[in-house]
């Protein structure tokens, strides 16, 4: 009889460490650091074009780098921005180490295409300086079809506010913009 008590508290003690060991809640030494994107999902990246005066300007977007090709003053413009990452509250406002590169993150449902050297805790979409991407659906010949959809804010004090739609082909984007025109509103 004493061993069979005796095995029954043993028993219990054991059930009930194992019980406790399952729900207690485990906690790391380091804390997880939120960071910025480190590459452009999936969804967005291709070469997009926009149809303008006359000209294509075309945008392509890769996992770690943008790029462009823009007419602008009677001249073609190009250039690159890499992506950088970089903890989200941290400011890398003036900071000249990288440059032209890029800081991505997500704001409001749109993806945020940010200057690194601009860069401080709390920018959002509408910001100065800002770049947002969404990727929208649009009716072309009967189809729906996916496009890139920007919304730049170079200066919104004095309403520079540019939206505009790129496309996956030259042609849907001249025939959603047969005129040329610098912006195309939003419908």
């Amino acid at each position: 009889m004493k061993f069979t008590n005796m095995m029954g508290a043993l028993l219990a003690t054991v059930s009930l460490g194992a019980a406790l060991a399952v729900t207690t809640p485990t906690t790391d030494a380091q804390a997880s650091t939120k960071t910025t994107m480190a590459s452009f999902p999936k969804k967005f990246q291709g070469t997009w074009y926009y149809y303008q005066k006359g000209h294509y300007n075309r945008y392509t977007i890769k996992a770690k780098q943008t790029s462009f090709r823009n007419f602008s003053g009677k001249k073609w413009r190009t250039g690159y921005s890499p992506v950088k990452v970089t903890p989200l509250n941290k400011k890398t406002k003036n900071v000249k180490k990288y440059q032209g590169d890029t800081v991505l993150f997500m704001s409001k449902g749109w993806l945020m295409d940010h200057p690194w050297e601009y860069y401080s805790k709390g920018i959002k979409i509408n910001d100065p300086g800002t770049e947002g991407y969404k990727i929208v659906t649009r009716h072309y010949r009967g189809k729906k079809i996916k496009s890139l959809f920007i919304n730049r804010v170079w200066d919104a004090s004095n309403g520079e506010l540019h939206l505009q739609h790129y496309y996956k082909t030259k042609a849907q984007a001249k025939a959603f913009n047969p005129t040329g025109l610098i912006e195309d509103y939003p419908d």
